[in-house]
Parts: structure tokens; sequence; C-alpha cells
């Protein structure tokens, strides 16, 4: 009895053992169907959700169905932030998002000011062989992290509820308080060019133009102004003063874990993504500029020239202040690339 009972606990725990983790690196080896967890922060079949679930849906067929998507979207598993904290340990297996400064600052240079002033440049600085990915590439790598591809969205620009002073004017004063998200790169921009900046959560944003706190917002664009400030913009001034982009990648435990034909599957149609991405996102971000117009909003017009006086202006005043946070050695590398 003694001999039954010490081998039905034995039995027991290597179930319990099984159960608890592992499972997924031997289904990899064999082939079978292995299921990755993807979350990433925008709305259910918003644009980004339809191209992040067609990548999930090529890469489940070139991999011949052994590989499957559990799509979060919406922040569902938490602030990207978080979630990219949680790929790192393996809590999560995949997100795309903006990189959390709070896991590494050098992360926060892609929101740097005019790394790029026109979309032109922004295939220099941002593409896939850029410096910059370059960069990234290494540091996730540092924190259990594999890069993927990249995701274009848009340059940014200031929504104001108020008439704006001068406002093809980079050196002007207008005294206008704004929000700005709590990074020193878009605080300094704002004081450049004029602007009283109140670093202000994006949760709060809405309710803080709403109610008076302030008068409008830099660190979006086109895209997120019109979906989360409806009937607040004014005037909507697309001065260019940063570039968005997202980044996609997954644990690299569980990149390691996958056949080689897995992984070229997700390799493959995330390049096939990225590719469309670059392709789509300059008429996407004239798209969202429109519809601001057709809800009453109005949108100052810039030329190339006027954009580029911005640019100047704000990389004299702003360059030399950021570049100690984000590392000279890296913040040269990338800016040297557009000079």
């Amino acid at each position: 009895m003694k001999k039954f009972l010490a081998l039905l606990l034995v039995s027991t725990m290597l179930v319990s053992l099984a159960g608890c983790g592992g499972g997924d690196v031997k289904s990899s080896a064999e082939g079978e169907t292995v299921m990755l967890s993807l979350a990433h922060i925008r709305p259910e079949e918003s644009s980004a959700d339809i191209a992040i679930k067609n990548f999930a849906k090529e890469a489940t067929e070139l991999s011949d169905g052994t590989i499957q998507f559990d799509i979060y979207p919406a922040s569902q598993l938490g602030d990207f932030t978080t979630v990219q904290e949680r790929v790192s340990i393996g809590d999560v297996d995949m997100q795309i998002a903006s990189l959390g400064s709070n896991m590494d600052k050098v992360f926060a240079m892609s929101n740097s000011a005019y790394l790029c002033s026109n979309w032109d440049e922004a295939k220099q600085v941002f593409g896939p062989e850029s410096p910059l990915i370059k960069i990234y590439k290494e540091k996730l790598a540092d924190y259990n992290m594999t890069y993927l591809a990249s995701y274009p969205l848009y340059f940014g620009g200031i929504a104001l509820n108020k008439d704006p002073i001068d406002p093809t004017n980079p050196h002007a004063k207008s005294g206008i308080k704004i929000r700005v998200p709590s990074m020193t790169t878009f605080e300094k921009t704002a004081t450049t060019l004029g602007y009283l900046a109140t670093p202000i959560p994006a949760s709060d944003m809405y309710t803080s133009i709403q109610t008076g706190v302030c008068d409008g917002a830099i660190g979006a664009g086109a895209e997120m102004y019109y979906g989360n400030l409806s009937g607040l913009v004014k005037y909507y001034l697309p001065i260019n003063d940063h570039f968005e982009q997202w980044y996609m990648y997954i644990n690299t435990d569980k990149w390691n874990s996958l056949t080689d034909k897995q992984r070229e599957a997700i390799q493959t149609a995330a390049q096939h993504m990225q590719e469309k991405r670059w392709n789509e996102a300059e008429a996407e971000t004239a798209e969202y500029e429109q519809k601001l117009k057709d809800s009453g909003t109005i949108i100052v017009e810039y030329t190339d020239e006027q954009l580029q006086e911005f640019a100047d202006v704000v990389r004299e005043a702003v360059w030399p202040v950021i570049e100690e946070e984000y590392g000279v050695e890296n913040f040269k590398a990338v800016t040297d690339s557009i000079q």
C-alpha cells in the first residue's frame, strides 16, 4: 500500500508540473499548435486592430496552422508599459505598442522632437535598417525581448480649443496653456514654441481641456485628437513635432522555443505588415486631418519651408537638453542619419 501511495503521489506531481509550464516548448518542437498572446492599445476594429489581425492570420497560414493568436486590443492586459514588463518576464508573449521608458530611458528616444520633419526623413530615421532600430533591437534583447517589426503611425501636432496666435511663426509667444506628456522633449518643445507646458496624463486630456485646466495639447496626432478630443478641437496645427511609431516584439524565451518554420512565418507576416503600413501611414494621416476638418476643426496649413523652420528652432533648443537622457552616442547615431 505504501508503495502504491508513493507512486500515486509522484504521478500527481508530474501531472501538476506539466500543467504549470513547459508544454509549449515541447509542442513547438513537435510542430503542434502554439497559442501566442498578443496585446495592443487600439480599440477593436480600429485600423491598427485590423492590421494586427491580418498579421496574425498570415502568420497562422504560413505556419500551416501551428501558430494561433489570442489578440487583446484596447489595453485589455494593462497599460502598454506594464505589458512591456510582462512580455519581458514571459507573462505575455507579444505586444505591438510604443516602448515604455519605465524600463529604459532610451526607449523614449523614439518620441524625441523633430528626429524627422517629413515622410522622406521618417523613412530614414525610423525605417528597418536605421540606427534607431539597431539600437532598439539591442536594447530589447537586454530585457529578454526580440524585435520583430515596426508600425509607423503619424506625425504629431498641437490641438487647441482657442484661437492660436501667429501659429505659423515658431518664435510666437502665445502663452496658451497646453497639456504635454510628462517627458522633457514635449515640455521643452512646448515652451520653446511659446506655450505654457502643463504635464497631464493622456487619460485626463479630454477632461482637462473640457474644464479649462488647459486649452490644448501636444504629444499626439490627428488620429488621436479626432478619436479622443471630439468636439473640443477648434484648431489643429500639424507642425510635425514628433513621429509616432510602434514596435512589435516577443518574449525571447518564447521565440527560441518555436520551430524555424514558425519563426519564419511570424517574421514574414510582420515584415509584410510593416511594409504595408509604410505605404499607408501618410495617406491615413491626411485622412484623419480631413476628418478633423469635417468635424469643424480649422486645420492650419504649413509650407515645407515653415515646417523646416519649426524643426530648426526646436532642434537647436531641445536636442542639447534631451540627448543626455538617451545617451549622447545613441542620440548622435540617430540624428546623424538625417544631417
